[in-house]
């Protein structure tokens, strides 16, 4: 009998591409449901067969519920009809994909990206005490006995997930990879990111990512305020969400030479866009800080970037800064050593070639040998 295995992920990039291709020496059928699909270095694997539905839409949060909703709704033709035999594959974006899961009799893995609904609640957008908040909470309950496979991505969200015994021995912490082949060195005199935006003998620090309610992005708005005197360091802040039309309007006031704002830059311009940075920002509110380790921490590393992150001291992305040395972490409201960092580093080219070295170590323990850890068989 032929083995066949449907993904379900609205928003496929390259962690989705490098699990589907793990999966490939074990079923003859592959099928993805996605919104959108981006590959990086490693093409999706020839024989998966790819059915686009919605895409998912991030600038507001009327769009991105829209988006979900209309994406769970279309799914379903796929996973109850089309593919009705094959086994099931759900990623937390839909994060309805919750609720279908709890409807199915197959064998399923589901991996989350973010834990829901107490992501939801933070952002006011339901009520813990709410009768909706409870009924997801009791599928959650009932999703975390009937799969097979339970992933996340750290001891953090694992915790967050709540899962009680038996159970609890499901959860399989795989952390996000990055691969070295994609990021490399490239010199600032052949970087085309440089060129695009003349950026030419700048320091360069740089916030590349979801602009949403759980990063405080606008801190490196402050951050170029206070450092507005140094005519050699330039802020950027790339990427699309929730806080960019704020961000926008922030920056129209306040005039700021030395930050920019840009769009996503292309997937093929994405290497030279973080080899261009001297040092990356990772962002994480206090509420989120345990939910989650943003993906591009990890893609920085690959990059070998020092990094500065504002998040919760306890959170797992502080600890892994501090715990392989290649950055530093700090309170949201700690500004001016922020920019007393930023200075060391551009100031000290030996603490920088330090921390650029360990980032660049660091990133060795994090391969795409990670994705075959998830494995749903």
């Amino acid at each position: 009998m032929k083995k066949s295995i449907l993904f379900i992920n609205q928003s496929s990039g390259y962690l989705m591409i490098d699990i589907i291709n793990a999966h490939a020496p074990y079923y003859d059928e592959m099928v993805l449901l996605t919104g959108f699909l981006n590959p990086r270095e490693s093409p999706l694997d020839e024989k998966v067969r790819v059915h686009y539905l919605i895409e998912y839409k991030r600038s507001s949060s009327l769009k991105r519920l829209f988006t979900w909703l209309l994406f769970w709704f279309q799914s379903w033709y796929y996973i109850f009809l089309k593919y009705r035999k094959s086994k099931l594959y759900f990623v937390s974006n839909p994060p309805l994909n919750t609720f279908t899961a709890t409807w199915t009799k197959r064998d399923f893995a589901f991996l989350n990206y973010d834990i829901y609904p107490d992501a939801l609640a933070q952002h006011k957008i339901i009520s813990e005490s709410s009768w909706f908040y409870k009924y997801w909470d009791k599928c959650n309950r009932k999703l975390y006995a009937k799969s097979k496979s339970l992933y996340t991505l750290s001891e953090g969200m694992k915790k967050a997930m709540k899962v009680q015994r038996p159970h609890d021995d499901k959860v399989e912490v795989v952390p996000v990879w990055t691969n070295n082949t994609f990021f490399k060195e490239i010199p600032a005199s052949k970087n085309k990111f440089i060129e695009k935006f003349g950026l030419e003998d700048k320091f360069i620090v740089s916030y590349s990512g979801n602009l949403g309610k759980t990063h405080p992005v606008e801190k490196l708005i402050d951050l170029a305020a206070a450092l507005v005197n140094e005519k050699d360091i330039c802020f950027l802040i790339i990427g699309e969400g929730d806080k960019k039309d704020q961000l926008l309007k922030i920056q129209k006031k306040r005039r700021l030479p030395n930050l920019e704002i840009l769009d996503f830059q292309p997937t093929a311009l994405f290497p030279h866009v973080l080899a261009a940075a001297h040092l990356g920002i990772v962002t994480l509110e206090s509420d989120a800080a345990d939910l989650s380790v943003p993906s591009k921490t990890y893609n920085l590393m690959s990059a070998g970037k020092p990094i500065l992150t504002i998040a919760k001291e306890t959170s797992e992305l502080a600890q892994i800064i501090k715990n392989n040395a290649l950055g530093k972490n700090f309170a949201e409201h700690e500004i001016e050593d922020m920019c007393d960092f930023i200075l060391a580093l551009k100031n000290h080219d030996l603490k920088y070639q330090i921390m650029k070295t360990n980032s660049k170590k660091t990133s060795l323990k994090y391969t795409p040998e990670n994705a075959k850890l998830m494995i749903l068989n």
